[in-house]
């Protein structure tokens, strides 16, 4: 009878403990799970070392430093275009700038605006969207946008795509190329501006990590005598004060893009603080331009024959694009770089370097192999190749990755037998 009850208590003593098991792993699965993501990376990647971005393997026909790039009629906009034409009397109020400027902040919860993981897109959002009477915070938008927490990257125009279609009376603009006092202009115009910009991690995330990566910031004041932003910062904090020298730094690394919310109503106003870059293929223009000056002054920057290539790209210039983007690999590019920004996959595409595109595509999953844009790629060097049925496998997984990637149920309405 005694031997009955040890063996009742133990059972129930072992039964207990797997439902607190259970239940602390429920309560703490997303930790867990976030974890479990980064051992796997770093034996994954202790398993199979990334090294570097890889240089392309074989050289574009014409030699970019020998041929330098040259845009004719980058400036010719249509005389009198009514979207184009910013009045002399508007140039000289947006000249007339305040030396500084602070705008009254967003409410930042301590207990739940600080950035989930690899969430600081949305999170950076949300606060951009409070600042106009938005309510929600960062998971409204992630569960829309970003719906499997091991995706780690969301793009900024994802984040535009969500105010234009999910936040009532409001809109988003995003554009390249811009510079300090674009900052301060549309600050000084009573608007915050969303920036992507270089970061570097506090742990390594595998053996060799280079610590970079990409990270957003929500601008909200300027000082000209300091010479200091304010920034909200999901990962650092509210009200945190950046140098003017700082953010143009790390702002290069990703085309000096930006992204402004406003209320419907404010169009005409915001496009006159945007003046010639209003319109988007302006916008491209004077970005690629600006791109174009900075390697001839620089040409050792790899970050500015980057820059070029993304904005050749976005004007489907591809195959000088992909010039571009072989120089700025061989000069040495961040390995995370891939997980952000994809125009040397999208020129080995669309010029039909199948063997280039695999070898960019199986880099980019080395890093990040969760990367829908990297799997859509993957699939397309297959479709390049004959392999359809390959193909149509990646972009099914792009789409396990992210369910609403539209680019990938496009792919397979193309490839799709």
């Amino acid at each position: 009878m005694l031997l009955k009850n040890k063996q009742h208590l133990l059972l129930f003593i072992l039964t207990l403990s797997v439902l607190l098991i259970g239940v602390f792993a429920i309560n703490h699965l997303p930790e867990l799970q976030m974890k479990a993501s980064q051992v796997l990376t770093w034996v994954r990647v202790a398993l199979n070392p990334a090294g570097q971005l890889p240089t392309a393997q074989v050289s574009s026909a014409k030699s970019v430093e020998q041929s330098p790039f040259w845009l004719p009629d980058l400036f010719t906009v249509e005389p009198g275009s009514p979207e184009t034409t910013v009045t002399l009397a508007a140039k000289q109020a947006l000249s007339a700038l305040p030396g500084s400027v602070t705008l009254t902040p967003p409410f930042f919860d301590e207990t739940k605006d600080y950035q989930d993981w690899n969430n600081c897109g949305p999170a950076t959002l949300a606060l951009g969207l409070r600042y106009w009477g938005w309510q929600g915070d960062q998971f409204t938008i992630s569960q829309l946008i970003r719906p499997k927490r091991q995706d780690k990257n969301v793009n900024i125009e994802e984040l535009a795509g969500y105010v234009n279609t999910s936040a009532d009376g409001l809109q988003a603009e995003v554009r390249t190329g811009g510079d300090l006092s674009r900052l301060e202009d549309l600050i000084a115009g009573g608007y915050p501006v969303i920036i992507e910009e270089a970061f570097k991690v506090e742990k390594s995330a595998w053996p060799g990590d280079d610590l970079w990566a990409g990270h957003y910031l929500l601008l909200t004041g300027y000082d000209q005598s300091t010479r200091l932003f304010t920034a909200q910062d999901s990962y650092y904090g509210p009200d945190r004060l950046i140098s003017f020298a700082d953010i143009a730094d790390n702002w290069q690394a990703f085309n000096h893009i930006y992204l402004v919310v406003f209320p419907i109503g404010d169009l005409p106003k915001v496009q006159t603080l945007l003046a010639q870059d209003w319109p988007v293929q302006d916008n491209l223009k004077r970005t690629a331009a600006a791109a174009q000056n900075q390697v001839q002054l620089k040409p050792g920057n790899a970050f500015a024959w980057f820059n070029l290539g993304s904005s050749l790209t976005d004007l489907q210039d591809y195959a000088s694009a992909l010039q571009a983007f072989d120089k700025a690999r061989a000069l040495g590019l961040p390995q995370r770089m891939l997980r952000y920004q994809f125009g040397p996959l999208i020129a080995a595409y669309q010029t039909g370097d199948q063997k280039d595109l695999a070898q960019l595509a199986d880099y980019a999953l080395q890093i990040t192999p969760d990367s829908e844009e990297a799997l859509l790629y993957k699939g397309w060097a297959y479709e390049l190749a004959g392999d359809h049925l390959s193909a149509i496998a990646l972009f099914h997984k792009a789409l396990e990755a992210n369910p609403a990637y539209m680019d990938a149920e496009n792919a397979l309405a193309i490839v799709r037998p």
